[in-house]
Parts: structure tokens; sequence; C-alpha cells
């Protein structure tokens, strides 16, 4: 018996709402939801741009927020 592993489309109803969701979720948790989503949406061809944005935004507020955390310690916040 031989399986055929052809590679269906992804058919998403709104391109923009799933967008709005990884750039929520690259909010929330930049590091590795982040990065998960982004390189999720890089792997296919229509959502190429939205995943690198994603990805960017995942990165910069990963550092700001260890900025934020930083300064809070030093000022005895956390």
């Amino acid at each position: 018996m031989i399986i055929s592993f052809k590679k269906d489309a992804v058919e998403i109803s709104s391109k923009k709402k799933w967008f709005i969701v990884g750039i929520i979720i690259a909010l929330l948790n930049p590091i590795f939801s982040g990065l998960v989503v982004s390189f999720g949406f890089l792997t296919e061809p229509k959502f190429r741009k939205e995943g690198k944005i994603i990805l960017v935004i995942s990165f910069l507020w990963a550092i700001a927020l260890a900025y934020i955390i930083d300064w809070m310690k030093r000022g005895g916040y956390l």
C-alpha cells in the first residue's frame, strides 16, 4: 500500500484576522510562541510578509521586555 503525502494548501478565511492573532501572540509571549507563530507563517507562501513582520515584532518586544525588567529590578520595583 502506497501512502501519498500531498501537501494541501491552507485556506484561511481572513488573512488580516490571522495576522492580528499572530501579533497578539507575539506580544504576549515573544520568545517562544511569537517565534513559533512567525515560523509557521513563514512556511506558507501567502503569509511570508506577515511572518516576517511578526518575527521582527517578536524580537523587538523581547528586547524591550528584557530592558524593562532589568530597569524595574534596579529600581527596586521587582
